[in-house]
């Protein structure tokens, strides 16, 4: 069936051969053409990406995968050859995502004194009045909360500007 994920360094995945994931997204398909080719990656890719909740991984660029889909994959007529091919090429060029945890500790920290701090200005500005109507006990949760996932957004859009 061939060797798990794990021996690829990806936690989670030991259960699921690499036989099965080449499989289910290149053995059946017509991939002679490098646009059904690259479907099918993206569709690998995805599922990649959504089995491990709270992992990303990075995928090459598209020069990459042409490159290889160039240089590899269309040479290639034997499937077992092709799913070695494959695999090495995961196993090289697909790494996990790196996550600055920095910017999530500082609005971690910062949030909670700046909700408290935007809730006093408020008593003195009519326009922010408003919250005083949520007492502390909930508008500081959920003024960190907003926060982290601001901060979330901003570090996903900085990864997607860099890719």
């Amino acid at each position: 069936m061939g060797l798990a994920f794990s021996a690829f360094g990806l936690p989670g995945w030991s259960s699921i051969p690499t036989g099965q994931v080449y499989d289910q997204y290149f053995k059946d398909k017509k991939t002679d053409s490098f646009e059904a080719f690259h479907v099918a990656y993206v569709e690998f890719c995805k599922d990649f990406n959504t089995v491990l909740p709270g992992q990303d991984f990075d995928t090459p660029s598209l020069e990459k995968i042409q490159k290889f889909y160039d240089d590899t994959w269309k040479l290639i007529n034997e499937d077992q050859e092709k799913k070695k091919a494959f695999m090495d090429y995961i196993r090289d060029n697909v790494k996990e995502a790196a996550v600055d945890d920095s910017l999530f500790i500082m609005a971690g920290l910062a949030a909670p004194a700046g909700a408290i701090v935007l809730k006093r200005t408020g008593q003195s500005i009519p326009q922010l009045k408003r919250l005083d109507l949520l007492p502390n006990v909930l508008f500081v949760p959920l003024f960190t909360l907003a926060a982290i996932m601001g901060a979330t957004a901003v570090q996903m859009k900085q990864r997607s500007r860099h890719t």
